[in-house]
């Protein structure tokens, strides 16, 4: 594929960046989804349109502290799981965080998905070299890994996936922690075709990206989370 960057819309003397709309389309499928889903759950809508301010700027403070390093996305993800439980925390409503999660995660994948729209079209992530038919020929001339449309993939996938075990994981909780192991597990990999050595790339630590410590970092929490509870259990 011919390497193109589509990154800003001009309208009149307004400027939109590509990214950011794409961002922004992702965060309001997400909450219109929530907003539709809490009445179901008996959960006030009240508390969703808070929650979602409270998360929209948690995400947007997590993506920016840990925007190096392809850290966005996991710092926005950080970012909302650590405002939401503070705000229904702070509201009392901490009962509430797990059955609002599960409902979150439903449709995360497809948001991610749409705001990684933006990432194909502004071509911010450089791909490691690669000799595929469908790699990118960026203008040094080195085919690269089309990275962003992988990730728009593997997020259709995992919102399949999800869906598949919606009706099975029933506790609070379960299907949360599922999204969180799945993501991490995807990502992990998926960031070997990333660029590595070249200034655009993101920086490794004993061969590893920041973002793949932090991952598997999540991995291996929730797989000890696991084996306690089953621990428990026996």
């Amino acid at each position: 594929m011919p390497y193109f960057s589509f990154s800003e819309i001009a309208i009149g003397s307004i400027t939109l960046q590509v990214w950011g709309i794409f961002v922004a389309i992702g965060a309001l499928i997400a909450y219109l989804f929530v907003l539709r889903q809490a009445p179901k759950k008996g959960i006030n809508t009240k508390i969703i349109h808070n929650l979602f301010i409270w998360v929209f700027l948690g995400g947007a403070t997590g993506s920016m502290l840990l925007g190096q390093g392809g850290l966005s996305i996991v710092g926005g993800i950080f970012g909302v799981l650590l405002a939401g439980f503070l705000y229904l925390k702070l509201t009392k409503n901490l009962h509430l965080f797990f059955p609002i999660a599960d409902t979150v995660v439903l449709i995360a994948p497809i948001s991610i998905a749409v705001g990684r729209i933006g990432c194909a079209l502004i071509n911010d992530h450089q791909g490691a070299v690669t000799s595929l038919p469908w790699g990118i020929t960026w203008p040094d001339g080195v085919m690269r890994h089309p990275v962003a449309e992988y990730l728009i993939i593997s997020a259709l996938i995992l919102f399949l996936i999800l869906k598949y075990l919606k009706p099975r994981l029933k506790k609070p909780g379960q299907l949360f922690f599922a999204f969180l192991f799945l993501y991490s597990f995807s990502r992990f990999f998926l960031d070997f075709t990333r660029s590595s050595g070249t200034p655009l790339s993101d920086p490794h630590y004993l061969w590893l990206s920041t973002s793949q410590w932090l991952v598997l970092g999540i991995i291996i929490v929730i797989i000890k989370l696991a084996i306690k509870k089953r621990s428990s259990c026996n």
